[in-house]
């Protein structure tokens, strides 16, 4: 007899949803929460073929150049902006994406933070066409970018 759970893809995010919630209870600090939960998001994301890993970018680039990356319509759209103060929904820059923001850009205002270091390729799509986030709004899913 196979006694093995499944799971579905709606399964475990509510899961994680509720080993995020209890995390909050326990008191640990934002950031430990951040790391705790947003490795099982992507592995469910990538469980549910909605992620690929991203390895170093070894391709020929010209010096200078900026990486590429799955966030550069945010980039161009900025870029190409003549707006010192860009305002956006979530929804907004999703259309202009052309895809879903993970959830964690939902839940977390410290996806939305002006970090270039590590893995943002999000946050250096709007610090490199010279803008910075701010006035993140979480329940009105939106926030605005301001030229820097």
């Amino acid at each position: 007899m196979n006694t093995e759970r499944t799971w579905t893809i709606s399964e475990l995010n509510e899961s994680l949803d509720i080993y995020e919630q209890e995390l909050r209870d326990k008191g640990l600090r934002r950031s430990s929460i951040n790391t705790y939960v947003q490795h099982p998001e992507r592995f469910i994301r990538w469980l549910a073929d909605d992620y690929t890993p991203q390895g170093p970018q070894t391709g020929q680039r010209e010096a200078g150049a900026r990486p590429r990356s799955k966030y550069d319509p945010l980039y161009d759209h900025l870029a190409n902006s003549p707006e010192t103060v860009v305002s956006l929904s979530f929804s907004e820059i999703e259309r202009i994406l052309g895809f879903a923001l993970p959830a964690s850009a939902r839940r977390y205002q410290a996806w939305w933070a002006n970090e270039r270091e590590g893995t943002h390729s999000h946050a250096r799509s709007w610090l490199d066409a010279s803008y910075e986030s701010q006035a993140v709004d979480l329940n009105a899913q939106s926030l605005r970018f301001v030229a820097c």
